[in-house]
């Protein structure tokens, strides 16, 4: 009985996960179709710590040589650019920016 229940849970978490990436990636695709921003939660993998990041606007959507794909926008108004790996990406929100200058 236990294997059948861990089996059930195991198919369960891998569809939550895909779920999850189902909701991020359509997250991610309207803010760059609409020109939106995101806000996410961002695991560095280094320090192991979650920040709070934000990109303005996205510009690029793409792929590295090692088949990750890499969301890239600005991160301020002064137009600095940064690239985030989407698989350290949680809690993916797109946002309208509006700018009063």
């Amino acid at each position: 009985m236990d294997e059948y229940y861990n089996k059930e849970s195991s198919d369960k978490r891998v569809e939550d996960f895909k779920k999850a990436v189902d909701i991020m990636e359509k997250a991610i695709s309207k803010a760059f179709f609409n020109g939106y921003g995101l806000m996410f939660k961002y695991h560095k993998i280094e320090t192991g710590e979650h920040q709070q990041r934000m990109l303005l606007t996205v510009s690029d959507i793409k792929y590295n040589a090692d088949s990750e794909i890499l969301v890239g926008g600005c991160i301020n108004t002064d137009g600095d650019y940064r690239q985030f790996f989407m698989e350290n990406m949680m809690s993916v929100k797109p946002f309208k920016y509006v700018s009063i200058d």
